[in-house]
Parts: C-alpha cells; structure tokens; sequence
C-alpha cells in the first residue's frame, strides 16, 4: 500500500492535505513537533520531530513513496539537507511569487533533480483570520491598503490539487498556479466575513509605517514588512490575477471567500459559555486535545490538587498544563471514555470525564472519574479546577 508523508500535517492546508489522502485509501505519515496535540485518527502514523531537523525528516521519511512538503520559514536556510532527505516524489507547497525569486524560488531549486510538482497559491483565505481579534473586540478594522485586489484561495482547495498530485504521477514536473475564483478588495473581505458573522465593521486605512510596524511587531523580517507593504499598495491599480487551475484539475468550481466566512464565521466572533463548553466537549470525545486547548485563553489556569502532591499548585498556560498531561499520562493507554455534561450556570460549565485506562507497565486495567468546572470569559476559558472521584496515577 502506498504511504504518503505530509510535512506541516497539523496546519491549514496540510490537515485537509491528510483528510483527502486518507480518504484516498493510502497510508499517511505526518511529522508533528507534538503528538499530543495532533488529533489525527489512529491509523494516521505520527513521528515526533522538527522540519527542520534532517535526522527527524530521515525517520519520517523512511519507506515512504512520496511526500508533501511545507517549507515554513520565510528563509531557505536549512531546506537543502531537509529537501536531501525526502523521497524522490514531492509536492512542494510553494507560491505565486516563487517565479520572482526568494525562499519559494530557493526550495524549489533544492527539488529539481526529484520528481517534483510545485503548487503554487496566491494569497490564503485563512490569512485573514489575523483580523479575528478585532472583529471580536470592536466595530474597526485597520489594515493596509483597503481596496488592494486580493483573489485569496480556500485552503481546502489547495489541499484538493496537492492530493491529486500525490496520487497520480502525470502530475510530475508540473507547476500549477493556483487563487481563488474572483478578486475583492480587502475592503470587500472584511465586509464579506462581517455578513457572514452579522455584525457591522468598518474599515480604516493603516499607513505604510504603521503596516510596516504592526509586521514587525509579530516577528516579521523587516526586509518581508517593507516587501508586504509595497505589494499591497500595487494590488490597488494591479490586483492579483485569478486562475481556474483548481476547476481545471478537481472538475469542480473553485470555493470561494463568502463560503470560507461562512465556514469560519465563528472565529469572527465572541462565543457564548454555552459554545465554549459543548465545543470542549465535542473535541475531548472525540481525542482532539488540541481544539480543545483551542478554547483557552493563552494565560489558562488549571488547579488539581490531586496532581500537584495535595496542594492546591496553579498551573498557567496551555503549554504547562500540556506538560502536566504528559507527566501523568507517561505510560497510560486510554480506552475509552464516558462524558456527563456540560451543565452551565452563567459563565461556568462543569463536565464529569470517566476514563477507561490501561497500565501500559503492569497491564492493569483501571477507571478514573473527575468532575472539570471550568470558567469562561470573553469567549475563552480562563479556569479549570479539577476534582477527582478516584485518585489520578502518581
């Protein structure tokens, strides 16, 4: 049977990348930096390691008959010893503007003597989710160059020409441009997602220094803030171009940015205690450990004195309490677990875990119950105390 390895598995396009594969019927390999978090199905092979360690990209790629590729750095530094490390087979996800040269142009030079195929997208849809914040917290938008024409592509599209591209090699030596079916402004998105949410938003006009300040205020090479700027001022008279290569490859019409608000809409906005806790529900049930931290505001506070020696110990942020599942659940198999709840009481929702477990060391089989209230602020949980029925494993 085929195996397939994706690089950035977990990210926005590489998880629908997995999806269309597995539904495919092929055997997928994802390299995770966190297993934990990763919630995939089981018959999805998980290697912990970095992209950019070449050793972890060795392990990963032992055995396999093709590989997507996601180069995540705005720097091609490193790519080449990843890149010697990949099966012959790769599709790279690469970019419209790979043909003017920088970090996409250099990983697909490193690839030409494999057999490779280079997706390139224009702009994501998903980008636009860095205006989230202030969809939630006000009635303004402020971005660069308002009426810069953008034809920004779903990431389920993308996704849809990387998999055909896997699974049939007439695609080898091939380069698709790929973008949405149709330009708007950015103007025009803002006002699309805030239909989709049904809040009213307007727009202001960021300068160019402070489009170039708010880039580098999120870690942005300055070289990149001044290139971005630029770039959007030119889409005002020269919008970005659109494509039909997805229709041409997938036989269906192109998704396009109203349908991506709609599909995101909840992201725009505030959610109630109610969402919060059903949706923390759903992706406990279900394994996805990283929806649900999802959930919680990034300073999260979880008290359980029964995992802390007796002490009533505060464990802050995501990453923490993610460490502290680690530490308890080293060498335990989870077989199943019952789910009482949510039950809501204004901004606080409690939720009875029974988990079904196995002792991987002694092969003991047990059960633990634990009762979680968690409290909920401005759409994110702040506060989990946890009280158990039965002792957690020391």
């Amino acid at each position: 049977m085929t195996t397939i390895l994706v690089t950035g598995a977990t990210g926005r396009v590489g998880r629908h990348v997995v999806d269309g594969l597995r539904a495919a019927g092929v055997t997928v390999r994802a390299l995770v930096r966190t297993p934990d978090l990763a919630g995939f199905p089981p018959d999805v092979q998980l290697i912990q390691g970095d992209l950019y360690d070449p050793a972890a990209v060795r392990r990963a790629a032992a055995d396999v008959d093709a590989a997507f590729l996601l180069w995540p750095s705005f720097s091609a530094e490193g790519a080449a010893g990843v890149v010697a490390e990949l099966p012959r087979r790769v599709v790279y996800l690469s970019s419209l503007s790979a043909p003017s040269g920088g970090v996409w142009a250099d990983v697909e030079e490193f690839l030409r003597d494999k057999d490779w195929t280079f997706v390139r997208p224009g702009g994501f849809a998903v980008n636009a989710q860095g205006w989230a914040s202030e969809f939630r917290t006000g009635d303004v938008v402020r971005v660069a160059s308002p009426e810069a024409g953008r034809s920004l592509i779903h990431e389920r599209d993308i996704a849809a020409v990387a998999v055909l591209a896997l699974l049939n090699d007439r695609h080898i030596g091939q380069i698709y441009d790929l973008t949405g079916p149709e330009v708007l402004t950015q103007a025009e998105q803002i006002q699309t997602i805030a239909r989709a949410v049904g809040k009213e938003m307007r727009v202001e006009a960021l300068s160019d220094a402070e489009a170039r300040q708010a880039m580098l205020d999120l870690g942005a090479d300055p070289v990149l803030a001044e290139g971005s700027v630029a770039y959007w001022a030119s889409l005002v008279d020269n919008p970005e171009p659109v494509t039909t290569t997805v229709t041409e490859l997938t036989g269906r019409p192109a998704l396009t940015f109203a349908e991506w608000a709609d599909e995101h809409a909840d992201e725009f906005r505030v959610l109630s205690a109610a969402e919060v806790a059903q949706r923390y529900v759903d992706a406990l049930s279900t394994g996805r450990l990283d929806r649900a931290l999802s959930l919680s505001a990034p300073e999260v506070v979880r008290v359980a004195p029964l995992e802390t020696g007796g002490e009533e110990i505060e464990v802050k942020g995501a990453d923490a309490i993610l460490e502290n599942a680690r530490r308890l659940n080293a060498d335990v198999e989870y077989l199943g677990v019952g789910i009482v709840g949510p039950l809501l009481l204004d901004s606080h929702f409690a939720v009875r875990f029974t988990f079904d477990q196995l002792d991987v060391r002694t092969g003991t089989r047990s059960h633990t119950t634990k009762l979680s209230l968690c409290t909920v602020e401005s759409g994110q949980i702040t506060r989990e105390e946890v009280f158990y029925y039965t002792p957690p494993r020391s």
